[in-house]
């Protein structure tokens, strides 16, 4: 175990009896929180904080305790308790719960006990024959409470209490009260809590002429608490103070790395509301100065609220007149030092301010906690007195009750919130589960990506940028190296300002949730902002490497290549009438060989026959060869192959040729082949080998260069060029056919290089022109679009359980599913016209593959052979490619799961086939078929690459058609 993993956590703090209730009594229960358990991992929390479950009256919610070792009767069992921590610890949720060690309730049998007469246990407690002791202590709860002393009837004498008078202080004067509450503490431990929550924890000791607050002996029992902790557990458990203190209040109780392990940063929290509402970042910068200075290895613990208020005690009282007329301006929503709201209605509903200041919680300095419910922006009812209007059921569902419990409303401990805005029959996380645009999703997206960089957040430095606008935060959070730049607008209105970023100059922000590159830093960079907007940026050494590539892979030099017996020229080898059959025999099982490893071929060659050839480029001799490959089945590939004098670093080096020494590439994956062949194109192309003509030409433009986007696909400004490779035969469709087709994203040939004997004919190549832009294969592209995606879903538990969270992380790939399917559907229709119904459904050969995009527009340029087979194989051709990008686009990333990758696909094939379904107004594919055409595609495409990805669809798919 991390002994520092609190400082990488985030933690989420429920009342149990406010959360779900198993057993329909009116209260939530242990078995319903472990029934909800899948909710907070979703989430993305990884700690829990429980509010006091112990046995009490009741009157102070739970931290008035009566027994420290009995769980209140409507929460469960402790077998209840233990099974939900088991679980939550299966799951890597740690729990930390309540150490109430500065007082009990009345109703505790320490204190009934220590009010009879000359009981053994009276100095358990604090008394006093006057209440004039300790004056000038303020009182807390200044609403409710006239004095810190109460006159005891039974005990003939004065108790004191810093809060309620049915909280009577424990003395810890008494070496017996601090040795009972570590064994509270051991019980609690020995059971598996992870850590303890402090409460109260200044006000243990009482002395004369001081404010009883935070006194050396309140220290030193703090570090002894510490001290037997670690002795019984060892490092990983851990104390969490609450300490309502100033800055240099607060400090001590860290001491040197010996007391506590984490403090709420309480003068933080209400200058944050501060600096929002007056919209300038000094409240927050003092602040963050203020509480510099913690051991290494202590943390902060930050919030948006006091569980039951916004706490104002550690603010001056101008600042707390401020903030009462502008985030309370109603008497009744003020309690004590405070304001009882919930997070939404605080802020007026306005949920930029809710984003930015949820951002502000999750990269400042220090571990963050989420008070339950305010996930879904819930809202509060000031009319159930003292705290209880922000205590009330967990709203899961508009069914009765909010979902939290099936008892008769009026058996429940509070009432859900039933009337206005915040209703539970519109704010629920049943309504915000699928809306990839509510409160929920935003929380669980963000969740994701702190804990993605859980380390720098929450460990990591923190630098102050003093931008010159005042309405601009801005700080550098920087970690063993990776540093995060965080900006954020405090302002109601859009702001541009200029970062002084030249410390980081040369380096490339990265946007952390698009993960889109902005432009490197040379030296104070603009920005702008719109309203209470913000903006996460990875400041890396170098743009990231953006996952753009296609299905295949540029072939590494081997280090050995099989030997050609060459006497003399390489026409001995190609040329019918000088062939040398030895010679001829070696070269083409070299070839084979060679072909064998290329994933983009659609069948693994076992021999090889030359069936023409035609010599392009006399110095090096370049070589046109029709070839026809014979594995399981038969394919005719138009292949160019060069004789190099010397060995060159290219790929597709296949043989070396002996004694005439040299050396033998074909040249799929040259690029300068492509542009070669389109320049000769373009002067008119005629040749004659032995057994047919060679005719072509290019009416286009020829740009300087083409680039390869895929072996037998290159394009350049304006123009694209596609040779013979993989296309299956499917050229000559391509040719006869594309040009009738009525639609604009259609990319119909140009120009062609055909082969010609008697009245045979095969097309070797074909060109087009190409709209302005950069063009991409559309599998690039969905990989680029996958991996994307991905990062933004890094950090969400399995499974995810919100089809709107996909649909907004991977929204441009579902995009682009949708529109495969709805431009198949028109396809096949547009074929069934111009071919006629017979054969004419067929489309696709090679999938994604056969589509470009530039300027965002997805053009078709390719047709797969006629008698491919149903519409239900094009589906099922496209659905595999874009599983398959999703799979290859984070090739090797252990971040990224197995099982998230295939709910993506699962999530991208549902797309694919509705929008096919509504385009063609055609009945869904049955389960049946569509997982057998599924099956297969994967195995046929298992026999082009034994990868693991395509081995991992393949098994999926195998298991889907066992189980139907």
């Amino acid at each position: 175990m991390d002994p520092l993993w609190y400082k990488d956590a985030v933690i989420y703090q429920l009342h149990v009896r406010s959360f779900f209730d198993a057993n329909h009594d009116g209260y939530g229960d242990f078995a319903g929180l472990k029934e909800k358990l899948p909710y907070l991992e979703a989430l993305g929390v990884n700690t829990l904080w429980l509010m006091p479950f112990f046995q009490s009256p009741l009157r102070d919610d739970g931290y008035d305790i009566s027994n420290y070792y009995q769980i209140l009767p409507v929460h469960g069992s402790l077998e209840d308790f233990k099974a939900f921590l088991d679980e939550a610890h299966a799951r890597g949720i740690r729990v930390l719960i309540e150490l109430v060690l500065n007082h009990t309730s009345i109703d505790h049998p320490w204190f009934q006990e220590a009010r009879k007469p000359g009981s053994p246990m009276r100095d358990w407690y604090v008394w006093s024959d006057t209440p004039e002791r300790y004056k000038g202590v303020r009182v807390i709860f200044q609403d409710f409470e006239p004095s810190n002393w109460t006159w005891d009837p039974v005990a003939q004498a004065y108790y004191w209490h810093r809060f309620y008078h049915h909280q009577p202080d424990l003395n810890w004067d008494n070496p017996e009260v601090e040795r009972a509450i570590h064994e509270v503490m051991f019980f609690w431990g020995d059971l598996g809590v992870d850590g303890f929550r402090l409460d109260a924890v200044p006000y243990l000791y009482e002395r004369e002429g001081t404010s009883c607050e935070n006194l050396p002996e309140t220290i030193a029992a703090v570090k002894r608490l510490r001290k037997a902790l670690e002795e019984r557990y060892g490092p990983g458990k851990i104390l969490l103070a609450e300490a309502n203190m100033w800055p240099e209040e607060t400090l001590p109780y860290f001491g040197e790395g010996d007391g506590v392990h984490m403090a709420y940063n309480f003068p933080l929290m209400p200058r944050i509301f501060m600096a929002l509402r007056r919209e300038d970042r000094g409240p927050i910068e003092a602040m963050l100065k203020e509480t510099e200075g913690i051991p290494e290895a202590a943390q902060w613990a930050l919030f948006l609220r006091n569980h039951d208020e916004l706490t104002l005690e550690k603010v001056t009282e101008e600042e707390r007149e401020f903030l009462w007329e502008v985030y309370a301006p109603d008497p009744q929503y003020r309690i004590n030092l405070g304001i009882r709201r919930r997070l939404m209605p605080l802020l007026g509903g306005d949920r930029r301010r809710y984003e930015l200041l949820h951002a502000l919680l999750f990269t400042l300095k220090g571990t963050p906690i989420i008070y339950y419910g305010d996930e879904i922006g819930m809202g509060d009812n000031p009319f159930l007195g003292d705290r209880n209007g922000v205590r009330t059921p967990m709203q899961w569902s508009s069914d009765r009750n909010a979902g939290f419990s099936r008892a008769p409303h009026h058996r429940l401990f509070l009432p859900p919130i039933s009337e206005g805005p915040y209703s539970y029959h519109f704010v629920n996380v049943e309504a915000q589960q699928e809306n990839p645009h509510s409160l929920l999703n935003f929380v669980r997206r963000f969740l994701a990506l702190r804990n993605r960089h859980a380390q720098t957040f929450g460990r990591g430095s923190l630098a102050l940028l003093p931008v010159e606008n005042r309405r601009i935060l801005a700080y550098v959070r920087e970690y063993q190296g990776e540093r995060i730049l965080v900006v954020a607008n405090l302002s109601r209105y859009t702001q541009a300002f200029d970062l002084p970023l030249e410390a980081h100059r040369g380096l490339v922000p990265v946007e952390l949730f698009s993960q889109n590159p902005f432009p490197p830093v040379e030296g104070p960079y603009r920005l702008t902002l719109g309203p209470h907007g913000f903006a996460f940026f990875a400041l890396t050494p170098e743009e990231p490497l953006r996952v753009q590539t296609p299905d295949w892979k540029e072939e590494a030099v081997p280090e050995s290549v099989p030997e050609v017996p060459l006497k003399e020229g390489p026409e001995i080898l190609f040329v019918e009438t000088l062939a040398e059959e030895g010679s001829r025999k070696a070269f083409l099982d070299a070839l084979t060989q060679s072909l064998r490893g290329r994933s983009w071929l659609a069948l693994k060659p076992e021999r090889a026959e030359l069936l023409d050839a035609l010599r392009l480029q006399k110095d090096p001799p370049l070589y046109l060869t029709l070839l026809r490959l014979e594995g399981q089945g038969v394919q005719d590939v138009f292949l160019p192959i060069r004789f190099q004098p010397t060995m060159v670093q290219a790929p597709g080096l296949f043989a070396r040729t002996w004694p005439k020494e040299g050396y033998l590439y074909e040249l799929s994956q040259d690029a300068g082949f492509y542009s070669l062949l389109l320049e000769r194109l373009a002067r008119g192309f005629e040749g004659r080998s032995l057994k047919a003509y060679y005719r072509g030409h290019h009416p286009g433009p020829v740009p300087k260069g083409l680039d390869l986007l895929h072996p037998g696909l290159a394009a350049g400004e304006g123009v694209w060029l596609q040779s013979g490779l993989v296309q299956d035969g499917g050229l000559e469709r391509t040719l006869e056919v594309l040009p009738q087709l009525p639609f604009p994203w259609i990319l119909s040939p140009k120009g062609r290089l055909l082969w010609e004997r008697g009245g045979q004919r095969r097309v070797l190549a074909l060109t087009g022109s190409l709209p302005p832009g950069q063009p991409r294969e559309a599998f690039a592209l969905a990989q680029a679009m996958a991996a994307e995606g991905l990062s933004r879903l890094q950090g969400h538990p399995l499974p995810v359980e919100s089809r709107g969270l996909l649909a907004e992380a991977l929204r441009e790939l579902e995009a682009l599913a949708r529109l495969l399917g709805v431009r198949l559907a028109l396809l096949h229709q547009a074929l069934a016209e111009a071919e006629g119904e017979e054969g004419g459904q067929p489309l696709l050969g090679r999938g994604l593959g056969a589509f470009l995009e530039v300027a965002g527009e997805v053009y078709l340029l390719a047709l797969g052979s006629r008698g491919r087979g149903h519409p239900l194989e094009d589906l099922a051709r496209l659905a595999y490619d874009l599983e398959r990008a999703v799979a290859l686009a984070w090739e090797g990333s252990e971040e990224t799961p197995w099982e998230l990758r295939s709910e993506v696909g699962e999530f991208l094939e549902e797309a694919l086939l509705s929008a096919w379904q509504s385009a063609a107004q055609a009945p869904p594919p049955e389960k049946e078929a569509w997982t057998a055409a599924m099956l297969r595609w994967s195995e046929a495409q298992l026999l082009r690459e034994d990868h693991p990805a395509r081995q991992r669809i393949h098994e999926r798919w195998r298991r889907k058609a066992q189980e139907t």
